[in-house]
């Protein structure tokens, strides 16, 4: 059984993509999709795009109505740090890691 990354590790990756993708590309309104949805395929944190099958499953910030530019880097920046990413990503493979 494989073991999902730490928080650190989880965190780090998705820096990447989002520093390559943008921060936009991660985020959503509510009841929006975004561009793309973080997912862990093996141990590493790869983007899924919208037009993947996986892309629903993965996990993205949401954020709020008219948030400007500074804004949703800031939220998505915030949901990161406080570990509620991780906590989300944990929390739907739950059973895909210890069933």
């Amino acid at each position: 059984m494989s073991q999902p990354p730490s928080r650190d590790e989880f965190n780090a990756q998705a820096a990447e993509l989002i520093k390559a993708l943008g921060a936009e590309a991660f985020c959503a309104r509510s009841g929006k999709t975004p561009d793309y949805t973080l997912f862990v395929d093996e141990e590493r944190v790869i983007a899924e795009p919208k037009s993947a099958p996986r892309h629903p499953y993965g996990i993205h910030c949401e954020i709020r109505e008219g948030d400007t530019g500074s804004q949703v880097e800031e939220a998505l920046k915030q949901w990161l740090d406080s570990g509620e990413a991780y906590e989300a990503f944990i929390s739907t493979n739950i059973c895909r890691f210890n069933c």
